[in-house]
């Protein structure tokens, strides 16, 4: 699998005239196409147990496992962290141009001893 940098470089263009809006419009654009592919499936999956009673009752009466859980867990993070990447690269940029230290050295900072 290729893997693309998380975050492209330079400052990105402001389309509707204000950076949180343009923030929004990227988050929405993202949880719209994911919706999207979300429905197509679960129409697919609902056509497919449709002909089949029986299957139709295993798929309500499923309950998944620990093993499930923790793929859907890393799903759910991965799909959390496109729809709100704007935000987060809007972070990570004003955390590098303050040259600011993070919180956990900041603590460090302020309670170290002499």
């Amino acid at each position: 699998m290729i893997e693309l940098p998380r975050q492209a470089k330079g400052d990105r263009p402001i389309y509707l005239g204000d950076k949180t809006t343009d923030n929004l419009l990227s988050m929405l654009l993202a949880l719209a196409g994911e919706v999207v592919v979300l429905r197509e499936r679960l129409d697919s999956v609902e056509r497919i147990v449709s002909e089949d009673d029986s299957l139709k009752a295993k798929v309500d009466a499923y309950r998944p496992s620990p093993d499930v859980e923790k793929e859907r867990d890393a799903w759910r993070a991965q799909f959390l962290d496109i729809v709100l990447r704007p935000l987060k690269q809007d972070y990570e940029d004003l955390e590098s141009r303050s040259g600011a230290k993070g919180y956990d050295e900041a603590i460090e900072i302020v309670t170290a001893v002499d």
